[in-house]
């Protein structure tokens, strides 16, 4: 079995960073015969299944005494000397073969690293981010493209980004789309979930996080658009409502909604847990994706696995995903959102969506298990490139 290490994020401003290992720790073990045994770098105890039961390594630990210049010392060799440091050799002494999606360890590293970089966001969309929060991405991306063995990318569209910014002696690329679990526990009933909520009529679901690029002002636009026509849908929104890149959006967005008349029409139900936002997916009209970017996107994945009819925004990575159930609409374009939004609730019956949540839920498993295996021959093949120029 080839150990390989994983960082893991943990905190409440990314949950698609702590999903993205849910996920492929799931796809890796759903195979019969695993190859990779993922180890957590550090503690797992405060983290989701199955990613708690996952055997640990804690980082080196530097004695009280001398800290301060233990810390800077080994700081300047592995700067000096690209060789990993104490990081790297704790990685070894414990035979693990592999940094997947962590840190930078050197290019002299025993422990070759494999990046991961999610996207190229503030390349594409520079207005969303501070001059600092571009320059640190800038310096980061630049450092693993220059450092590290290996990068792995969840789109060609981001490999395409990766080899236009840095096409001269950049580490090799390795495009691994995730593919998005159900939960694995019993879903909540409909009967529970919705009235707790006041839904009470067909709704369409928008999961993403409130975030200024997942593009939630172009659905107050169609709803608008939807007012003037004498119908207007209700649309619930689910997800992380802080954004650090901008502090004030969530309150700006809803003082909107206010303002446009709309606070019943588009609710915003905020952080739940997944088995109930997985059942608020399972029961809407569709889901809603305006995104004007993405790496690749969580709730298309999600959809895919749930059978769901998906209304996305006409971006690369969307038409990369390609999900069998969808409409396509521009990002700026509410009067298309709204055609479609009204189409999808004529078309819509109980019966088809059952029978394509079945479809999906019987197709899962393959597709889980081709992640799982793309995965673990991108590992072993940075491994083996690793040991072939030692």
């Amino acid at each position: 079995m080839t150990l390989v290490a994983w960082e893991v994020p943990n905190h409440p401003g990314w949950v698609g960073g702590l999903n993205y290992f849910v996920n492929l720790a799931k796809a890796l073990f759903s195979l019969p015969h695993r190859q990779v045994q993922p180890v957590l770098l550090g503690e797992g105890t405060q983290l989701p299944p199955p990613l708690n039961s996952l055997p640990c390594v804690p980082y080196p630990v530097l004695s009280a005494r001398g800290y301060g210049a233990s810390r800077l010392l080994d700081a300047a060799r592995r700067r000096l000397l690209h060789d990993g440091g104490m990081l790297a050799r704790q990685l070894r002494q414990h035979d693990i073969q592999l940094l997947s999606h962590g840190q930078i360890l050197g290019k002299r590293s025993p422990v070759p690293a494999m990046c991961w970089i999610p996207d190229f966001q503030h390349r594409h969309l520079p207005n969303f981010f501070t001059p600092e929060d571009r320059i640190a991405r800038d310096r980061v991306q630049a450092s693993i493209a220059r450092n590290a063995q290996a990068v792995v990318l969840s789109s060609e569209h981001a490999r395409s980004d990766y080899l236009r910014l840095f096409p001269h002696r950049a580490a090799p690329s390795y495009v691994l789309p995730f593919v998005a679990a159900t939960p694995t526990e019993e879903l909540p009933a409909s009967e529970a979930v919705l009235p707790r909520h006041g839904i009470n009529e067909p709704y369409f679901h928008v999961p993403n996080q409130l975030w200024a690029h997942k593009n939630h002002h172009i659905v107050c636009d169609a709803l608008r658009v939807l007012v003037s026509r004498g119908h207007c849908p209700l649309v619930v929104s689910t997800g992380q409502t802080q954004d650090y890149r901008n502090p004030t959006f969530f309150n700006d967005l809803t003082a909107r909604v206010r303002d446009l008349g709309l606070s019943e029409r588009f609710r915003f139900l905020g952080l739940l847990p997944y088995a109930e936002v997985t059942t608020i997916m399972s029961n809407a009209v569709a889901l809603i994706n305006p995104s004007l970017f993405e790496g690749w996107s969580t709730t298309v994945e999600e959809a895919k696995s749930l059978g769901k009819h998906l209304l996305l925004s006409d971006i690369a990575v969307h038409r990369e995903q390609a999900p069998e159930r969808c409409t396509y609409f521009a990002p700026d374009d509410a009067e298309g959102l709204a055609a479609a939004m009204q189409e999808a609730l004529r078309k819509h019956d109980i019966k088809t969506e059952q029978a394509e949540m079945k479809r999906a839920a019987e197709l899962l498993p393959k597709r889980m298990q081709a992640y799982a295996h793309a995965y673990e021959a991108i590992v072993l093949q940075v491994i083996k490139n690793n040991l072939s120029q030692r």
